[in-house]
């Protein structure tokens, strides 16, 4: 397994290393003709040769930057993997983004090249390309760019022709530990994005403990659907798998990724809350509506198996003999085709880029499949740490990676040190000062670790509400617990300065128009239907219900039913989802005003 002392000392390396020992293995795989194909590890780093070579005649030399605007593919990894191994610098960016947003990280970057997929990403970048004087050449994966040869066009299959040798060699640059290996642009929900400069070391170190904590091995298979955008897939998703030698296969989108899942029969799931609350909520709502009296009593004597199961793994009890056959019963009966849903093979899967609800993850553990919930941010490359077999606590993030350390501030700040730890902000040395204190990176994150080592997020610092009494509420301390409602997509707080604390509610759309039907409740828009006070009842039961356990002061007084959820096209939502908290509490002031007048309270 090794550790980093023993771990190549470069991205490059590292991949030459998998590719020398596992050439012959199936590396990236895609979609073609309706069934998968891909390439071996020996295959990817000849193509990885030919586009380093390929760059170098561009003149492109160590440190500088390479955009990629892609969707997850074998072309990505192979435009990321030939930047490591001649020490350009890597900038992924978000295919969500609008023009505007991606001329400002191509010009704040300083990208010379930028690797675009598909013809409507290419369009996004020609609609600002006037403005953005430091890009010199556009390469294009697909058709878009067919025919244009030369000049600062050209199809991404030309690459390999510039360098006019059949076989292409491994690039000659020196690569140094901490040279900046890539630039990951942070969707922040306040004001512009800023560029994290993570290391090789950053992370190699933070792969090798990964591969550590989680116990993965050279026979991985992993279906790609989070973008690499995003540093958890980036680490998780794409260095870890370099690392293992193991079989990466991307997704077609996110829409197919359930039917992806059964092609592939992935060995392990990297997934975000949301994803899984949607197998949970189809599970429960197929039990509810579709199974006999026989199957649902199944089921429930299933999950409370799992629950005596749980019980006595957290407190380090020895499962009898009678209770192993009952799971053994229970696997054929129940879990196996809980299991299948998910390609048949998952052994466990990983949870990250927000909270999971604690409920979500025992739903699935009673069934068999542990969630593993883990922590980090694009600065800690990202993993700071997660629960693992063996050491688990549900509603916690773990317990820190080998080689972290974390503490809490006076003010209840997570702070950590070690060498995941971002270089700093690209060109922005204040605000590298301003969360880079004696070595130790300030989240802006708050917490607590319990007795037991394990870490505990409490909320963001920076969205602490203050309410008129003083009392002080970290908000997605109670969104949370809202959002696990299956009838409520979303939950925003309002009431800094206030005396009670309000909310802006999305529904979700389907339950509630179902329980309309059930109602009778006639309508003639949906807009008029979230009026209608037998859905604003329901609504507020189930928030009762959520919140029963908070304080008094924590709890939501009155709310307002938003009819549609946020996006990111209306700049609602930062590219990993995230509500951008002032735009949408502006949006919605005049609303949320009213509700201090005495209406909709939630008693």
């Amino acid at each position: 397994m090794g550790t980093w002392s023993t771990c190549p000392h470069s991205l490059g390396e590292l991949f030459l290393e998998t590719a020398s020992r596992h050439g012959d293995k199936p590396a990236l795989r895609h979609k073609v003709g309706g069934s998968y194909t891909g390439l071996t590890w020996a295959e990817v780093r000849n193509q990885a040769f030919s586009l380093a070579e390929a760059l170098e005649s561009f003149d492109i030399r160590p440190g500088d930057r390479v955009a990629i605007l892609s969707e997850n593919r074998p072309e990505w990894a192979l435009v990321d993997l030939a930047c490591q191994l001649m020490g350009a610098v890597s900038v992924p960016i978000y295919t969500s983004l609008t023009p505007a947003e991606i001329r400002y990280i191509l010009n704040d970057s300083q990208a010379r090249i930028a690797a675009v997929s598909n013809k409507s990403l290419f369009e996004k970048i020609a609609a600002v390309q006037p403005s953005i004087p430091v890009l010199e050449r556009i390469i294009g994966f697909d058709a878009v760019l067919e025919g244009q040869k030369g000049g600062m066009r050209m199809p991404f299959h030309l690459m390999r022709e510039l360098t006019g040798r059949p076989e292409a060699a491994a690039p000659r640059a020196t690569v140094r530990p901490d040279d900046t290996a890539s630039i990951i642009y942070t969707s922040g929900t306040t004001g512009p994005p800023k560029g994290v400069m993570l290391t090789h070391r950053n992370f190699l170190v933070n792969v090798v403990a990964c591969e550590k904590s989680l116990r993965m091995g050279a026979g991985e298979t992993h279906l790609s659907f989070l973008p690499l955008s995003h540093v958890f897939e980036r680490t998780a998703g794409h260095y870890l798998m370099v690392r293992l030698g193991a079989t990466i296969a991307y997704a077609e989108s996110m829409d197919t990724v359930p039917e992806n899942l059964l092609e592939v029969r992935p060995t392990f799931i990297l997934g975000v809350p949301r994803f899984y609350e949607k197998i949970r909520d189809r599970v429960a709502e197929a039990v509810a509506q579709g199974a006999s009296p026989l199957r649902k009593g199944m089921f429930s004597w299933a999950k409370e198996l799992g629950q005596i199961r749980l019980e006595r793994l957290e407190a380090g009890r020895r499962i009898s003999a009678g209770l192993k056959f009952q799971l053994a019963l229970a696997e054929r009966l129940v879990y196996a085709k809980f299991k299948a849903r998910l390609g048949g093979r998952v052994r466990f899967c990983v949870s990250g880029g927000a909270p999971l609800a604690a409920e979500i993850a025992e739903f699935f553990a009673k069934l068999g499949v542990m969630i593993y919930e883990g922590y980090g941010l694009t600065e800690t490359s990202p993993v700071i740490s997660v629960n693992r077999e063996g050491r688990f606590r549900f509603g916690t993030v773990g317990i820190p990676l080998d080689g972290i350390e974390v503490r809490i501030s006076e003010e209840g700040e997570i702070l950590t040190k070690g060498p995941c730890v971002m270089k700093g902000y690209f060109r922005k040395p204040e605000e590298t000062a301003a969360v880079l204190k004696n070595g130790w990176f300030h989240t802006g994150d708050l917490g607590r670790v319990d007795r037991d080592g394990f870490l505990v997020i409490t909320g963001r610092k920076k969205e602490l509400i203050v309410t008129s009494g003083g009392k002080k509420v970290p908000p997605r301390l109670v969104e949370e617990l809202v959002e696990a409602d299956p009838f409520i997509t979303r939950c925003v707080l309002y009431g800094e300065g206030r005396n009670f604390l309000t909310a802006l509610i999305v529904p979700d759309r389907l339950r509630i128009e179902a329980l309309a039907r059930a109602s009778k409740i006639a309508y003639r828009s949906y807009e008029e239907l979230l009026s209608n006070p037998v859905i604003h009842r329901r609504i507020e039961e189930r928030v009762e219900e959520r919140t029963r356990d908070l304080a008094r002061f924590e709890k939501i007084k009155a709310f307002h039913l938003v009819e549609n959820d946020f996006t990111q096209s209306a700049g609602e939502l930062t590219p990993t989802l995230k509500v951008k908290r002032d735009v949408v509490i502006s949006r919605y002031l005049t609303q949320l005003e009213k509700l201090y007048t005495g209406a909709a309270h939630v008693e």
